[in-house]
Protein backbone atom coordinates (compact mmCIF):
# COMPACT_ATOMS: atom_id res chain seq x y z
CA UNK A 1 0.00 0.00 0.00
CA UNK A 2 1.31 3.46 -0.66
CA UNK A 3 -0.21 6.07 2.05
CA UNK A 4 -0.83 9.35 1.18
CA UNK A 5 0.89 10.91 4.48
CA UNK A 6 3.50 8.82 5.93
CA UNK A 7 4.20 10.62 9.81
CA UNK A 8 7.61 9.75 11.50
CA UNK A 9 7.10 9.97 15.26
CA UNK A 10 3.67 9.54 17.24
CA UNK A 11 4.58 12.49 19.57
CA UNK A 12 2.28 15.82 19.85
CA UNK A 13 2.98 17.15 16.40
CA UNK A 14 3.33 13.79 14.99
CA UNK A 15 -0.20 13.11 16.45
CA UNK A 16 -1.24 16.74 15.68
CA UNK A 17 0.30 16.37 11.79
CA UNK A 18 -1.46 12.77 11.49
CA UNK A 19 -4.46 13.92 12.65
CA UNK A 20 -4.67 16.99 10.20
CA UNK A 21 -4.06 15.11 7.54
CA UNK A 22 -6.77 12.37 8.11
CA UNK A 23 -9.24 15.36 8.06
CA UNK A 24 -8.03 16.52 4.80
CA UNK A 25 -8.83 13.42 3.63
CA UNK A 26 -5.78 11.92 3.03
CA UNK A 27 -4.67 8.05 4.14
CA UNK A 28 -2.29 8.21 6.89
CA UNK A 29 0.61 6.21 8.38
CA UNK A 30 1.89 6.55 11.98
CA UNK A 31 5.38 5.08 12.54
CA UNK A 32 6.64 5.36 16.56
CA UNK A 33 9.53 3.75 17.96
CA UNK A 34 7.93 3.02 21.26
CA UNK A 35 4.87 0.99 22.43
CA UNK A 36 1.99 3.80 22.39
CA UNK A 37 1.87 7.40 21.11
CA UNK A 38 2.92 10.21 22.91
CA UNK A 39 4.85 8.61 25.48
CA UNK A 40 7.15 12.22 26.21
CA UNK A 41 3.85 13.97 27.06
CA UNK A 42 3.24 11.79 30.10
CA UNK A 43 6.51 13.99 31.37
CA UNK A 44 5.22 17.85 30.65
CA UNK A 45 4.01 19.88 33.06
CA UNK A 46 5.26 17.50 36.16
CA UNK A 47 2.78 15.28 34.72
CA UNK A 48 0.03 17.66 34.81
CA UNK A 49 0.47 18.60 31.01
CA UNK A 50 1.05 22.35 30.97
CA UNK A 51 -0.74 22.22 27.31
CA UNK A 52 -0.37 25.94 25.81
CA UNK A 53 -0.32 29.86 27.67
CA UNK A 54 -2.56 32.45 27.40
CA UNK A 55 0.37 34.68 26.53
CA UNK A 56 1.50 34.38 23.11
CA UNK A 57 4.10 36.41 21.99
CA UNK A 58 7.39 35.91 19.81
CA UNK A 59 8.92 36.99 23.13
CA UNK A 60 7.96 33.43 23.82
CA UNK A 61 10.35 31.58 21.07
CA UNK A 62 13.17 31.19 19.59
CA UNK A 63 14.46 30.50 15.88
CA UNK A 64 16.56 31.57 13.07
CA UNK A 65 13.54 32.51 11.51
CA UNK A 66 11.11 34.06 13.48
CA UNK A 67 8.38 35.70 10.84
CA UNK A 68 7.70 31.91 9.70
CA UNK A 69 7.92 30.78 13.19
CA UNK A 70 4.81 33.56 13.85
CA UNK A 71 3.11 32.99 11.13
CA UNK A 72 2.70 28.93 11.70
CA UNK A 73 1.65 30.12 15.30
CA UNK A 74 -0.70 32.89 14.46
CA UNK A 75 -2.38 30.22 11.88
CA UNK A 76 -3.16 27.49 14.36
CA UNK A 77 -3.10 29.85 18.10
CA UNK A 78 -4.61 29.57 21.12
CA UNK A 79 -8.22 29.70 20.38
CA UNK A 80 -7.88 26.97 18.17
CA UNK A 81 -5.81 25.03 20.45
CA UNK A 82 -8.51 25.49 23.18
CA UNK A 83 -11.55 24.16 20.62
CA UNK A 84 -9.15 21.26 19.57
CA UNK A 85 -8.70 20.01 22.69
CA UNK A 86 -12.15 20.63 23.84
CA UNK A 87 -13.63 18.90 21.04
CA UNK A 88 -11.19 15.73 22.11
CA UNK A 89 -12.46 15.66 25.13
CA UNK A 90 -10.13 17.54 27.32
CA UNK A 91 -11.74 19.81 29.33
CA UNK A 92 -9.40 22.63 30.10
CA UNK A 93 -8.53 25.05 33.43
CA UNK A 94 -6.50 28.12 33.24
CA UNK A 95 -3.54 29.24 36.45
CA UNK A 96 -1.80 32.33 35.86
CA UNK A 97 -1.76 31.93 32.08
CA UNK A 98 -0.78 28.11 32.18
CA UNK A 99 -3.55 26.19 30.54
CA UNK A 100 -4.06 22.60 32.13
CA UNK A 101 -6.01 19.75 31.59
CA UNK A 102 -8.96 19.97 34.13
CA UNK A 103 -7.83 16.31 35.04
CA UNK A 104 -4.86 17.44 35.82
CA UNK A 105 -3.29 14.51 34.65
CA UNK A 106 -0.74 14.51 31.28
CA UNK A 107 -2.06 11.20 30.76
CA UNK A 108 -5.77 12.25 30.02
CA UNK A 109 -4.40 14.52 27.34
CA UNK A 110 -2.19 11.68 25.74
CA UNK A 111 -5.04 9.21 25.56
CA UNK A 112 -7.61 11.69 24.08
CA UNK A 113 -5.04 12.30 21.82
CA UNK A 114 -4.68 8.97 21.01
CA UNK A 115 -8.14 7.83 21.22
CA UNK A 116 -8.86 10.80 18.42
CA UNK A 117 -5.85 9.26 15.91
CA UNK A 118 -7.68 5.84 16.63
CA UNK A 119 -11.12 7.21 16.08
CA UNK A 120 -10.26 8.97 12.94
CA UNK A 121 -8.84 5.45 11.46
CA UNK A 122 -4.91 6.80 11.25
CA UNK A 123 -3.23 3.54 11.00
CA UNK A 124 -0.32 3.29 13.84
CA UNK A 125 2.79 1.06 14.34
CA UNK A 126 4.32 1.03 17.39
CA UNK A 127 7.81 -0.31 17.91
CA UNK A 128 8.87 0.94 14.58
CA UNK A 129 12.28 2.19 14.16
CA UNK A 130 12.89 3.91 11.39
CA UNK A 131 16.51 3.35 9.55
CA UNK A 132 16.35 5.06 6.49
CA UNK A 133 14.13 7.31 3.92
CA UNK A 134 14.74 7.60 0.40
CA UNK A 135 12.74 9.15 -2.66
CA UNK A 136 11.80 7.02 -5.75
CA UNK A 137 10.72 9.07 -8.11
CA UNK A 138 7.54 10.86 -6.56
CA UNK A 139 7.27 8.04 -3.56
CA UNK A 140 9.09 8.13 -0.32
CA UNK A 141 10.47 4.51 0.62
CA UNK A 142 10.82 4.05 4.39
CA UNK A 143 13.03 1.27 5.93
CA UNK A 144 12.14 0.33 9.54
CA UNK A 145 13.30 -2.84 11.55
CA UNK A 146 9.68 -4.40 10.42
CA UNK A 147 9.43 -3.95 6.88
CA UNK A 148 9.34 -1.56 4.33
CA UNK A 149 6.65 1.32 3.71
CA UNK A 150 5.82 3.67 0.74
CA UNK A 151 4.15 6.95 0.78
CA UNK A 152 3.42 9.87 -1.33
CA UNK A 153 4.45 12.69 0.98
CA UNK A 154 6.34 11.97 4.56
CA UNK A 155 5.78 13.98 7.51
CA UNK A 156 9.04 14.37 10.02
CA UNK A 157 8.02 14.51 13.80
CA UNK A 158 10.59 12.50 15.57
CA UNK A 159 11.43 15.09 18.48
CA UNK A 160 14.92 16.57 18.90
CA UNK A 161 17.36 14.82 21.35
CA UNK A 162 15.83 16.01 24.49
CA UNK A 163 14.79 13.35 26.91
CA UNK A 164 16.04 10.68 24.67
CA UNK A 165 14.46 7.60 27.07
CA UNK A 166 11.35 8.80 25.85
CA UNK A 167 12.59 8.26 22.02
CA UNK A 168 13.97 11.64 21.29
CA UNK A 169 17.46 10.64 20.70
CA UNK A 170 18.10 12.47 17.54
CA UNK A 171 17.94 9.83 14.55
CA UNK A 172 15.49 11.88 12.81
CA UNK A 173 17.87 14.84 12.35
CA UNK A 174 19.93 12.56 10.92
CA UNK A 175 17.12 11.65 8.29
CA UNK A 176 17.12 15.74 7.64
CA UNK A 177 20.57 15.38 7.17
CA UNK A 178 20.34 12.69 4.60
CA UNK A 179 18.59 15.08 2.33
CA UNK A 180 20.54 17.86 2.66
CA UNK A 181 19.04 19.56 5.20
CA UNK A 182 20.72 22.07 7.24
CA UNK A 183 20.71 21.48 11.32
CA UNK A 184 21.34 23.89 13.70
CA UNK A 185 23.31 22.36 16.35
CA UNK A 186 21.10 20.47 18.85
CA UNK A 187 21.93 22.08 22.30
CA UNK A 188 19.48 21.17 25.81
CA UNK A 189 17.29 23.92 26.76
CA UNK A 190 15.24 24.45 29.43
CA UNK A 191 17.63 22.42 31.54
CA UNK A 192 20.20 23.21 35.10
CA UNK A 193 23.19 25.36 34.56
CA UNK A 194 26.37 24.63 35.59
CA UNK A 195 28.69 26.63 37.61
CA UNK A 196 32.52 27.25 38.58
CA UNK A 197 32.15 27.93 42.33
CA UNK A 198 33.16 25.55 44.49
CA UNK A 199 30.49 26.32 47.29
CA UNK A 200 27.16 25.00 45.58
CA UNK A 201 27.62 21.62 47.33
CA UNK A 202 26.66 23.54 50.07
CA UNK A 203 23.44 25.02 48.31
CA UNK A 204 21.97 21.57 47.28
CA UNK A 205 18.10 21.95 47.98
CA UNK A 206 17.82 25.59 48.74
CA UNK A 207 15.31 27.70 47.29
CA UNK A 208 15.01 31.22 46.89
CA UNK A 209 13.15 33.82 44.99
CA UNK A 210 14.89 36.23 43.29
CA UNK A 211 15.84 37.08 40.00
CA UNK A 212 18.89 36.04 37.62
CA UNK A 213 20.28 38.38 34.67
CA UNK A 214 22.56 36.45 31.99
CA UNK A 215 25.70 38.61 30.76
CA UNK A 216 27.49 36.80 27.17
CA UNK A 217 31.05 38.36 26.88
CA UNK A 218 29.62 41.18 29.33
CA UNK A 219 26.76 41.54 27.76
CA UNK A 220 23.05 41.42 28.95
CA UNK A 221 21.75 38.45 26.89
CA UNK A 222 18.40 37.63 28.92
CA UNK A 223 16.56 38.22 32.45
CA UNK A 224 14.10 36.22 34.09
CA UNK A 225 12.63 36.07 37.81
CA UNK A 226 10.75 33.55 40.26
CA UNK A 227 11.70 30.54 42.47
CA UNK A 228 15.58 29.85 41.61
CA UNK A 229 17.04 26.71 43.14
CA UNK A 230 20.54 26.21 43.68
CA UNK A 231 21.82 22.28 43.27
CA UNK A 232 24.85 20.70 43.74
CA UNK A 233 27.09 22.13 40.90
CA UNK A 234 25.00 25.15 39.79
CA UNK A 235 21.71 26.77 39.39
CA UNK A 236 18.03 25.48 38.34
CA UNK A 237 14.26 26.54 38.08
CA UNK A 238 12.22 28.23 35.72
CA UNK A 239 13.77 31.37 35.57
CA UNK A 240 16.80 29.76 35.03
CA UNK A 241 15.35 26.98 32.75
CA UNK A 242 14.25 29.89 30.55
CA UNK A 243 17.81 31.60 30.14
CA UNK A 244 19.58 28.45 29.70
CA UNK A 245 19.92 28.16 25.93
CA UNK A 246 21.20 30.99 25.50
CA UNK A 247 24.09 29.93 28.23
CA UNK A 248 24.23 26.69 27.00
CA UNK A 249 24.93 27.83 22.97
CA UNK A 250 26.97 30.98 24.21
CA UNK A 251 29.09 28.25 26.35
CA UNK A 252 29.22 25.84 23.61
CA UNK A 253 30.73 29.00 21.14
CA UNK A 254 33.46 28.93 23.91
CA UNK A 255 32.04 32.41 25.36
CA UNK A 256 32.41 33.99 28.58
CA UNK A 257 29.03 33.58 29.99
CA UNK A 258 27.88 34.53 33.96
CA UNK A 259 24.67 34.81 35.84
CA UNK A 260 24.22 37.76 38.05
CA UNK A 261 21.38 36.45 40.70
CA UNK A 262 19.34 39.19 42.69
CA UNK A 263 18.19 37.72 45.79
CA UNK A 264 16.42 40.87 46.81
CA UNK A 265 14.34 42.09 43.40
CA UNK A 266 11.49 43.33 45.58
CA UNK A 267 14.12 45.81 47.03
CA UNK A 268 16.21 48.50 45.74
CA UNK A 269 19.60 48.76 46.17
CA UNK A 270 18.92 51.99 49.29
CA UNK A 271 15.98 50.04 50.73
CA UNK A 272 17.87 46.82 51.17
CA UNK A 273 20.87 48.74 52.82
CA UNK A 274 18.53 50.58 54.92
CA UNK A 275 16.78 46.95 56.27
CA UNK A 276 20.11 45.23 56.31
CA UNK A 277 21.55 48.27 58.66
CA UNK A 278 18.85 47.89 61.01
CA UNK A 279 18.57 44.27 61.05
CA UNK A 280 23.13 44.25 61.53
CA UNK A 281 24.04 47.40 62.88
CA UNK A 282 20.93 48.99 65.32
CA UNK A 283 19.96 46.11 66.93
CA UNK A 284 19.34 46.82 70.95
CA UNK A 285 21.58 43.43 72.21
CA UNK A 286 24.55 41.65 70.88
CA UNK A 287 24.01 39.63 67.91
CA UNK A 288 25.93 37.55 65.55
CA UNK A 289 25.85 37.87 61.67
CA UNK A 290 23.49 34.89 61.22
CA UNK A 291 21.52 36.41 63.92
CA UNK A 292 20.83 39.23 61.97
CA UNK A 293 20.47 37.27 58.62
CA UNK A 294 18.34 34.52 59.59
CA UNK A 295 14.91 36.18 58.77
CA UNK A 296 16.43 37.50 56.03
CA UNK A 297 18.00 35.19 54.32
CA UNK A 298 17.92 31.10 54.45
CA UNK A 299 20.91 29.82 56.35
CA UNK A 300 22.29 27.92 53.55
CA UNK A 301 22.77 31.43 51.72
CA UNK A 302 24.04 33.29 54.75
CA UNK A 303 27.25 30.65 55.21
CA UNK A 304 28.18 31.47 51.60
CA UNK A 305 27.35 35.12 51.21
CA UNK A 306 29.18 35.71 54.48
CA UNK A 307 32.20 33.92 53.54
CA UNK A 308 32.20 35.75 50.47
CA UNK A 309 32.35 38.84 52.41
CA UNK A 310 35.30 37.49 54.88
CA UNK A 311 32.97 36.46 57.98
CA UNK A 312 31.80 33.54 59.62
CA UNK A 313 28.11 33.07 60.84
CA UNK A 314 29.44 33.23 64.41
CA UNK A 315 31.43 36.67 64.64
CA UNK A 316 29.69 39.77 65.55
CA UNK A 317 27.67 42.33 64.15
CA UNK A 318 30.40 44.91 65.82
CA UNK A 319 32.72 44.15 62.90
CA UNK A 320 30.54 45.85 60.38
CA UNK A 321 30.96 49.50 59.33
CA UNK A 322 28.89 51.33 56.78
CA UNK A 323 30.69 50.34 53.97
CA UNK A 324 30.58 46.75 54.65
CA UNK A 325 26.66 46.75 54.95
CA UNK A 326 26.60 48.48 51.08
CA UNK A 327 29.31 45.73 50.49
CA UNK A 328 26.90 43.41 51.72
CA UNK A 329 23.42 44.54 50.00
CA UNK A 330 26.00 45.05 46.71
CA UNK A 331 26.41 40.79 46.34
CA UNK A 332 23.31 39.97 47.70
CA UNK A 333 21.85 41.91 44.36
CA UNK A 334 24.42 41.13 42.40
CA UNK A 335 25.57 38.07 43.58
CA UNK A 336 27.43 36.60 40.27
CA UNK A 337 28.20 33.15 39.03
CA UNK A 338 30.44 31.85 36.30
CA UNK A 339 28.16 29.35 33.99
CA UNK A 340 30.88 26.40 32.52
CA UNK A 341 28.28 24.10 31.00
CA UNK A 342 24.74 22.88 31.73
CA UNK A 343 23.45 19.03 32.50
CA UNK A 344 22.62 16.89 29.16
CA UNK A 345 20.13 16.22 26.95
CA UNK A 346 18.42 13.31 29.64
CA UNK A 347 17.34 16.33 32.05
CA UNK A 348 16.44 18.84 29.33
CA UNK A 349 13.05 18.97 28.65
CA UNK A 350 13.69 20.82 24.86
CA UNK A 351 15.94 20.84 22.24
CA UNK A 352 17.35 24.38 20.96
CA UNK A 353 18.60 23.75 17.17
CA UNK A 354 17.29 21.16 14.73
CA UNK A 355 16.29 22.09 10.93
CA UNK A 356 17.10 25.48 9.52
CA UNK A 357 13.59 26.84 9.72
CA UNK A 358 14.97 29.02 6.54
CA UNK A 359 14.90 25.87 4.62
CA UNK A 360 10.96 25.13 4.74
CA UNK A 361 8.25 26.89 2.85
CA UNK A 362 5.33 28.34 5.04
CA UNK A 363 3.71 25.28 4.46
CA UNK A 364 6.97 23.75 6.28
CA UNK A 365 7.42 21.62 3.00
CA UNK A 366 11.40 21.54 2.59
CA UNK A 367 12.42 23.75 -0.39
CA UNK A 368 15.12 20.76 -1.38
CA UNK A 369 12.62 17.74 -1.62
CA UNK A 370 9.31 17.95 -2.30
CA UNK A 371 6.71 16.53 -0.48
CA UNK A 372 9.24 16.06 2.73
CA UNK A 373 7.27 18.05 5.64
CA UNK A 374 8.99 18.88 9.14
CA UNK A 375 6.63 20.00 12.68
CA UNK A 376 8.15 19.76 16.05
CA UNK A 377 11.24 20.05 18.10
CA UNK A 378 12.72 18.64 14.89
CA UNK A 379 12.77 22.09 13.54
CA UNK A 380 14.89 25.15 14.82
CA UNK A 381 12.21 26.22 17.34
CA UNK A 382 12.32 26.27 20.86
CA UNK A 383 10.10 27.85 23.91
CA UNK A 384 10.23 29.03 27.44
CA UNK A 385 8.27 27.19 30.23
CA UNK A 386 5.14 27.50 30.33
CA UNK A 387 3.54 25.40 27.40
CA UNK A 388 5.38 27.10 24.42
CA UNK A 389 7.06 24.00 23.10
CA UNK A 390 4.29 22.02 23.16
CA UNK A 391 2.01 24.90 21.42
CA UNK A 392 4.61 24.94 18.79
CA UNK A 393 4.36 20.88 18.51
CA UNK A 394 0.15 21.67 17.83
CA UNK A 395 0.29 24.50 15.49
CA UNK A 396 3.06 22.86 13.27
CA UNK A 397 1.89 19.04 13.36
CA UNK A 398 -1.59 20.80 12.39
CA UNK A 399 0.11 23.24 9.24
CA UNK A 400 2.11 20.09 7.91
CA UNK A 401 -0.47 17.85 8.01
CA UNK A 402 -3.55 20.38 6.56
CA UNK A 403 -1.06 20.86 3.37
CA UNK A 404 0.23 17.26 2.26
CA UNK A 405 -2.63 17.12 -0.30
CA UNK A 406 -2.23 20.49 -1.64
Amino acid sequence: MVYDCLVVGGGASGMMAALSAKEEGASVCILEKNNLLGKKILATGNGRCNFTNEKQNLDCYFSGNHELAEEVLHCFHLERTLVFFSNIGVLSKVKDGYYYPRSNQASSVRYCLEKAVMAKGVDFRPSTTVKKIKKEKDIFVISTDQGEYRAKKCILCGGGMASPKSGSDGSVLKIAKSFGHHVIKPLPALVQLTCKEKFFFKLKGVRAMGSVTLFVNDKKTAYDEGEIQFTKDGISGIPVFNISRHAVRAVDQKKEVYASLDLFPDFSFDVLVTHLRQQLLYRSYPVTMKDGLIGMLNEHIIGVVLKELHYSCEDSTNLLSEDDIRSMASLLKDFRVQIIGSHDFESAQVTSGGVDLNEVTNYLESKKVPGLYFAGELLDVDGICGGYNLQWAWSSGYIAGKCVLE
